[in-house]
């Protein structure tokens, strides 16, 4: 529903339509008031964050120099019922300042009131972010660890014959293709509302970062058009520390800013060429950005109890305690654990100072001719319990975000069969995009990241289909989506494979995964129901089913659920395995106005 509201802004219209004639502003608001709850449906916490720790209160051998015992402190744990638990209200408002201009605003406010229904996490930080200031993750935000207020939509709009053109804070939505980003390359993402996890059918349509920018594009004829845009920098957002959906283990501080500094006054640009060859729809774009996702590499400490020239910081109580869980927690991230341990010995000067070079060559693991350490499982072990003997160590990392290229194209084509039938009227889609020399996160956490050529494309088939006279249409959609160098989730497949205490294998032929989605309305419109499957063919599933009801224009309900499964060998190659803790069922009840 929306309020319509007519007003006079003589010195706006004057500046807009170039002369002193004031003009009607016609505007329009609309909005909503939505809870959004999610509940966990397994026993599983989130085994990145502190009070999941999968080693809270488990007493292990310690293998260092000294012997004994280590044990992780139990007074962590705790476990929680809601993943999420948020109120949030969004305005709308829309205006037509002349016969050429519009301009569009909507103000995002989001509660996070688990807090308040349960006290289920230490120092939990949802919103946030050292980006802008000391908690702005985005310019035109303010927010607190459990609120935020941003401006997601302020922008104008302005068209003349083949010509249209926005300016100001935009998101910019490329490409078909569910769960994977192929040519959706402007824009970053901000998953600390509720991660990826959200209704898989809205394509993140809540998690795009917006960025303040100017994009425009040009009717050249009937069946051509050429866009483009030219965006500031703006980093994706990850889930803070202890937060529900946390993504990286707690014991590690990720310095956000020093790598955001370097690139936050950088600009992205784009160009995508559209048009029809025959019955074909195509498309062609080039992108030269900074990735928003970034890459992480150790980095100096800093803050008290940092111990001089190395990567780690004692005395917080909050970091590793054990080689066990040092091992653990580098193969369920995807990381190296061997490796990683030889890049904070071997690439930070300072750690010799620490006497690293005597306690390796007493844990058997001598230097090679170069000077640099190398380890094996028992010898690394032995290194890290003798430096855990004194307390737990965390370990700092930095996240830079290098330059790159994205050249892509997509193909449609509208295939005709016999009348009725499953092929007549279904669409067939191709999305294919390319980034050479793209920089991936070393699993050994070095600075000399890994690079590769990145090769992604989507085979999608999609089809509304009538089952029934009885019933509406039926929409579906098959996708096989396929990555090059990296995982659903951006990691080099360097790490994948990977058994705790062991250097990861690795996976060749690239990334795979098979998703199915179909939405089906009731005769009436005011249930529609939806299932989605994800899987990767490596045993991770995600299975998504759904309802929404909207009885009338003001009220909707939505319920769906996340079933996350990870089958066959538990070694850390498929995209569940580590995710089950986000097996819930999460509604959203929106009144509008």
């Amino acid at each position: 529903m929306k309020t319509r509201i007519v007003a006079t802004s003589a010195m706006a219209a004057a500046c807009l339509s170039g002369t002193g004639t004031a003009l009607a502003a016609d505007w329009s608001a609309s909005g909503f008031i939505r809870q959004e709850v999610a509940v966990k449906t397994s026993g599983d916490s989130n085994i990145n964050n502190q009070q999941g720790n999968t080693y809270n209160g488990v007493t292990v051998a310690n293998t260092g120099l000294f012997g004994g015992n280590i044990t992780r402190p139990d007074s962590h744990t705790k476990d929680n019922t809601f993943n999420l638990f948020q109120t949030r209200f969004e305005l709308n408002v829309d205006g037509r300042l002349s016969d050429n201009w519009s301009a569009h605003f909507k103000l995002r406010g989001i509660a996070d009131e688990i807090g308040r229904v349960e006290d289920a996490f230490d120092n939990r930080n949802t919103f946030e972010q050292e980006f802008y200031a000391t908690t702005k993750a985005t310019p035109l935000e303010a927010n607190g660890k459990d609120w935020m207020l941003d401006l997601p939509v302020a922008y104008a709009d302005y068209s003349s014959g083949p010509l249209w053109l926005r300016f100001g804070n935009q998101q910019i939505a490329w490409g078909e293709a569910l769960f994977f980003r192929v040519a959706d390359v402007p824009n970053g993402l901000d998953l600390r509302r509720h991660s990826v996890l959200g209704v898989a059918a809205e394509e993140y349509s809540d998690s795009r970062v917006p960025s303040l920018g100017i994009r425009g594009s040009y009717r050249v004829t009937d069946d051509w058009e050429v866009e483009g845009f030219a965006q500031k920098f703006q980093a994706s957002v990850v889930p803070g520390a202890n937060s529900p959906y946390n993504p990286i283990p707690a014991q590690f501080t990720i310095q956000e800013r020093p790598g955001f500094d370097d690139a936050r006054n950088k600009w992205n640009f784009g160009a995508r060429l559209k048009g029809k060859v025959g019955d074909f729809d195509v498309h062609a774009f080039a992108v030269r950005r900074n990735n928003p996702d970034g890459v992480y590499k150790w980095t100096l400490a800093n803050g008290a109890g940092t111990l001089a020239g190395s990567a780690f910081q004692g005395g917080t109580n909050t970091g590793v305690f054990s080689a066990a869980e040092w091992y653990s927690y580098a193969a369920a991230t995807r990381l190296d654990g061997l490796g990683a341990l030889e890049t904070a010995l071997n690439e930070f000067p300072g750690t010799v100072g620490l006497g690293a070079n005597a306690v390796a060559a007493g844990c058997g693991a001598p230097s090679s001719a170069v000077g640099a350490i190398r380890v094996d499982k028992a010898s690394g072990g032995c290194i890290l319990d003798t430096f855990f003997t004194t307390g737990s160590l965390r370990g700092h990392l930095v996240r830079e975000f290098p330059r790159e290229t994205v050249l892509g194209f997509g193909i449609n084509h509208v295939f005709e069969g016999e009348p009725d039938s499953l092929m007549d009227q279904l669409i067939g889609r191709f999305e294919l995009s390319y980034t050479p020399n793209k920089k991936f996160t070393n699993p050994t956490l070095s600075r000399h990241y890994i690079e590769k050529d990145e090769t992604q494309f989507a085979f999608i088939a999609e089809k509304y289909h009538k089952f029934s006279n009885s019933v509406p249409a039926t929409y579906m959609v098959a996708q096989w989506l396929h990555k090059s160098a990296s995982d659903l989730f951006g990691r080099s497949l360097v790490g994948v494979n990977n058994v705790a205490g062991e250097r990861p294998n690795g996976q060749s032929g690239g990334f795979n995964a098979v998703a199915f989605a179909l939405q089906q309305p009731s005769p009436t419109l005011a249930w529609r129901f939806d299932m989605t499957v994800l899987t990767d063919l490596k045993g991770g599933w995600l299975f998504q089913p759904g309802v929404k009801w909207k009885p009338n224009q003001d009220f909707q309900l939505d319920v769906y659920a996340n079933v996350l499964k990870s089958y066959g060998a538990q070694d850390n190659r498929n995209f569940a395995q580590g995710l089950e803790y986000a097996n819930e069922v999460f509604a959203r009840a929106t009144i509008s106005f």
